[in-house]
């Protein structure tokens, strides 16, 4: 028994996170972002410069790490996520440090647990993006400054000075995964304001010295917004009551956290603390009435720990709290056990099968065959990438209507013949591949490109995958 209470008390989440992000790793079909995370990743430093000039800069720091890591490990579904794994392990650890330093390390140990529980934690450590390093950078910079603000007497100014700069590359380091994680500055403002006030001469030239070193990033990703993220619709207010069970993926574990933090407001040490997860939330959606809009669950995940932190202090404010405080973890671990199961899945990530669609090509393919993926208006969902990534060893079809690739354009979109009839190469046959089910295969594609397919090829059979069409074409 003793020994259990000398265990760090980092390390049991660390451990489950470890557990809970390698099991079934591989199994989910990679989405469209992590295929571009994997194209971005596959370059060449040059080419990924490039790349990153055009767009997706705000995710260079992590194509950058991916594309070293790859290089080391390979890009297999469970090395491309690994890690992200780690790093939610990682995490994990810091949540309940940081639970310890603002609380006790009873509330540092439940609220590492609980947010190794939470099912959207779980889905984005087993992803090839950014979203767990986030989270960890995120944290790091928060425990860095809770640090700083409970600093010892004895600190000499160089000391402290060393230590508002670690503050300030965390910080840094936040901004360079995802530049929306650096909401978290008004949690940090708060807790400036109500632990130490007169810290405010070091938090801010901290602060203003990491958002002048990461403004070209800020520039560059302003620059590259309209084509990023113009796809996520401004907020309303009732789109506050969405992100409650989207910051989870459970209503049962967000109404569950809600209680338990709202028992812990009931302290006035809680009550201090409740407003540092949800000033990120309220900043973002401010930020999002603008031009563009940033309201997506991932984005707003650095903020789970502070919500968990809060509800694991509510744990330890409930009567009997020795045996209540590790019941109600259980009690959220059994309402979790649905949503953590769904998201170790084969469709937890996408609804689209590129890997049954290789896998029927690989087994029928013949050298000299061709290939046309559904493009237009469908090409952000990277349909090409899917089949790119999952086709087996040798088994490389030529992309008929391709007149300049992504890479070669330094972008993650190719360019296609203007003119399919003109770039028809004389392959034997055609491998059609488009979304939904059709009975047409040729349904899905540009009008042009139907035509020139028609004029020089028969469909010789159809197969089906879950939310692709096969069709094979043979030449007249």
């Amino acid at each position: 028994m003793r020994r259990l209470r000398r265990t760090p008390v980092w390390l049991p989440p660390a451990l489950l996170a470890l557990l809970l992000g390698f099991w079934h790793l591989g199994r989910p079909v990679l989405w469209r972002d992590e295929l571009a995370s994997w194209s971005a990743a596959s370059r060449s430093v040059t080419h990924l410069w490039g790349l990153l000039g055009n767009v997706d800069a705000v995710s260079g720091t992590y194509y950058l790490f991916l594309h070293a890591w790859t290089a080391l490990f390979g890009d297999s579904a469970v090395s491309l996520r690994t890690p992200s794994v780690l790093a939610t392990a990682l995490a994990a650890g810091l949540t309940a440090a940081l639970g310890k330093r603002l609380f006790t390390a009873r509330v540092g140990l439940w609220a590492g647990l609980l947010f190794t529980l939470v099912p959207a934690v779980l889905r984005y450590a087993q992803e090839a993006r950014s979203y767990g390093m986030v989270t960890a950078a995120a944290l790091l910079a928060t425990w860095q400054l809770v640090r700083v603000l409970d600093c010892k007497p004895e600190w000499s100014p160089r000391r402290m000075r060393l230590e508002w700069l670690g503050y300030a590359g965390a910080m840094v380091l936040t901004g360079l995964l995802h530049l929306v994680a650096l909401g978290v500055l008004t949690s940090h403002l708060w807790l400036v304001w109500t632990r130490r006030r007169r810290a405010l001469r070091g938090f801010v030239p901290a602060a203003v010295l990491a958002l002048l070193l990461l403004s070209p990033l800020l520039v560059a990703g302003q620059d590259e917004s309209g084509r990023q993220i113009n796809w996520i619709q401004r907020p309303d207010l009732a789109a506050f009551s969405g992100m409650l069970h989207d910051l989870t993926f459970s209503w049962p574990v967000s109404i569950a956290l809600s209680l338990l933090a709202l028992v812990g407001c009931t302290r006035r040490e809680g009550l201090r603390y409740l407003p540092v997860p949800v000033l990120p939330v309220v900043a973002i959606w401010i930020a999002s009435q603008g031009s563009n809009s940033y309201w997506v669950e991932r984005y707003l995940l650095f903020t789970v720990p502070l919500w968990t932190i809060l509800a694991a202090a509510g744990a330890e404010r409930l009567p009997w709290s020795r045996w209540t405080a590790p019941a109600a973890v259980v009690l959220v671990a059994a309402l979790a056990a649905p949503g953590l199961s769904a998201q170790s899945q084969t469709w937890s990530h996408t609804g689209t099968d590129w890997r049954g669609a290789a896998h029927v090509i690989g087994a029928q393919y013949h050298p000299g065959d061709a290939v046309v993926p559904q493009r237009g208006g469908a090409a952000v969902y990277m349909l090409d990438l899917g089949l790119d990534y999952y086709l087996p060893a040798g088994v490389h079809p030529t992309d008929l209507f391709v007149a300049r690739s992504a890479v070669a354009r330094n972008d993650l979109m190719v360019t296609e013949c203007p003119h399919p009839a003109a770039c028809l190469n004389g392959a034997p046959r055609v491998w059609v591949v488009t979304f939904g089910h059709a009975t047409d295969p040729l349904s899905g594609l540009p009008k042009a490109q139907q035509s020139a397919l028609r004029a020089h090829y028969v469909v010789d059979r159809v197969a089906y995958v879950k939310g692709l069409t096969l069709g094979l074409l043979t030449a007249r």
